[in-house]
């Protein structure tokens, strides 16, 4: 296994995990609709777009060539009125399922962990669904704790 930035060449493989991630997370909460069409297309479109950010990485898993896992990390800045100024930010994090379970998930953490840390980061938050219970698990067996909750109101149903 060996945890590497991503490559043009990876786009691909990754936006097929992001489509089942996605897919998941749809299949547990209305609220991650995806639009009509191809939006595994957007998908690889920002994927392009992050290659050339360097306030932006995504690593992969890359098990004898075939990509089984990656993370996309953000470094994001905060307002001025705040103390903390730039954070680390987890955009998403994705496993194949076939290969969950197996460590994967913290070899990607680690790595993207050390990229923040070059980075001068010292915080790195994330969203999590509280409906995706491993993924709530996971996070918090990596020190993560809850900091905000985020609330939903459809206008629509008024």
């Amino acid at each position: 296994m060996q945890i590497r930035r991503m490559v043009r060449e990876d786009i691909e493989s990754i936006s097929l995990l992001w489509l089942e991630m996605m897919r998941e997370h749809e299949g547990r909460d209305r609220h991650f609709a995806l639009a009509p069409g191809n939006p595994e297309s957007n998908f690889r479109e920002y994927l392009e777009e992050i290659l050339g950010k360097q306030d932006a990485a995504v690593y992969v898993a890359d098990e004898d060539g075939a990509i089984v896992g990656y993370v996309l990390a953000l470094i994001l800045e905060n307002p001025g009125i705040f103390e903390l100024r730039k954070y680390g930010f987890i955009g998403e994090m994705s496993v194949a399922a076939n290969r969950r379970r197996h460590g994967i998930g913290r070899l990607l953490w680690d790595r993207v962990k050390g990229w923040f840390r070059r980075k001068g980061i010292e915080v790195v938050q994330l969203n999590v669904s509280p409906r995706n219970k491993n993924g709530v698990a996971f996070w918090t067996s990596l020190g993560f704790e809850d900091f905000l909750e985020i609330k939903w109101h459809d206008l629509e149903k008024e």
